[in-house]
């Protein structure tokens, strides 16, 4: 049915009503003259059908004979929308060409994203996933999608499952980032818990073995904790492999001098674009090279989805190799922006309590100290030698 509906578009038909004769003699009779007709209707002698363009001027015999009068209601099919439209011949061509461009444009990606990753930033993996051919621009039916996800999970530790989806033109990256496994021991070798740096105990939580401290208790590097013999009623003793979990307070201390920091003058400074469309870029600017440069890259949006077409931005700048002196406010900017990422890597193993920062003037300019008090686990193990007779 599709097809035949295909066709008299193609080539036009005509719908027409007709009335005030003997409508069976009329049906009868363009049949008879081979005239065809599809969506009849005869409601009280007056019949609505459509015939083709030849068919409607064939018609005029039966209508004679049978008495009816014919009028054409309307016109449908591409020969009549190109006549009316024939003044705006540019906005047809306009959307036949868009219509092919983006047939065209969507055999090639036009946006890749990242989900799923939690520590790894989406920059690191989308580059290291263009290094297998996923990239804006690149050409759909050239990606073995399996195949580069597989790829990525052997030869990338950091993952331990990962598939690339597509969606028309849109593919996502979904990965699922490797989780550290906890450091095994051989529980057959005896050891004891001891301390790794001096602190206050707060909490002692035995796994195996015998605890030889409290909490409250001020402890120094090396001090025994947890103990690997166990005694018996009997007075023998046992070697065991001793394990638990010990927290203290720890005091962290750290200086920071405005002589540890480095500042180069920057000699010149460039700023370059391009235009990018579907992975090509396009210099609006001659090339300029630079010791150190970064990249803003800005694209069309559509809804939610980013377009393949942008402007990238590249800012660079050269300096010079000859070291300056640091002003009094940039040298106090570097020493509190040290500080807070000393504080940080703390964070990553340690609960911080307590914390301040001691300004100190020095040779060389105003310093800082900084001061913590710190929550963390402090127990290591210790193999315990033991003879054998």
């Amino acid at each position: 049915m599709f097809i035949i509906e295909l066709i008299r578009y193609v080539f036009g038909y005509v719908n027409f009503t007709a009335y005030g004769g003997f409508a069976d003699r009329f049906i009868n009779l363009c049949a008879k003259d081979s005239v065809p007709l599809w969506n009849i209707r005869n409601t009280g002698g007056r019949i609505t059908a459509s015939t083709t363009v030849k068919g409607y001027l064939s018609i005029r015999n039966a209508a004679k004979k049978s008495g009816m009068r014919v009028i054409h209601t309307d016109k449908k099919g591409l020969r009549f929308f190109i006549r009316r439209n024939k003044a705006r011949v540019g906005i047809l061509a306009g959307a036949l060409i868009s219509a092919l461009l983006v047939a065209v444009l969507s055999q090639f990606v036009w946006s890749v994203s990242v989900v799923g990753n939690t520590t790894l930033e989406n920059d690191y993996i989308l580059s290291l996933f263009e290094n297998y051919g996923v990239k804006v621009g690149a050409k759909i039916s050239d990606l073995d999608l399996k195949g580069i996800a597989a790829r990525a999970v052997n030869e990338n530790q950091q993952f331990s499952w990962a598939a690339v989806n597509r969606k028309g033109a849109v593919v996502v990256i979904e990965v699922r980032e490797t989780t550290k496994s906890p450091e095994m021991y051989d529980s057959s070798v005896p050891t004891n818990v001891v301390a790794s740096e001096d602190g206050v105990v707060l909490s002692v939580d035995v796994l195996y073995g015998t605890a030889e401290i409290k909490s409250g208790s001020a402890v120094t590097k090396g001090d025994l904790l947890i103990s690997g013999i166990i005694s018996h009623s009997d007075g023998s003793e046992t070697p065991v492999h001793a394990d638990g979990h010990v927290k203290a307070l720890v005091k962290r201390k750290k200086t920071f001098s405005p002589d540890s920091f480095s500042l180069y003058p920057m000699t010149s400074e460039t700023k370059t674009r391009a235009l990018f469309f579907f992975g090509i870029k396009i210099p609006l600017g001659k090339k300029v090279c630079e010791s150190y440069s970064t990249e803003h890259k800005a694209f069309v949006e559509s809804g939610d989805v980013l377009l393949p077409v942008g402007v990238f931005t590249r800012y660079g700048a050269d300096y010079s190799e000859q070291k300056i002196n640091a002003g009094e406010k940039t040298q106090k900017v570097q020493t509190l922006y040290a500080a807070a990422l000393y504080a940080k890597q703390l964070l990553d193993y340690s609960d911080i309590k307590t914390s301040s920062l001691i300004e100190k003037n020095g040779e060389n300019g105003r310093g800082y100290e900084f001061y913590a008090e710190c929550e963390q686990e402090i127990g290591t193990l210790q193999e315990i030698y033991v003879e054998k007779n």
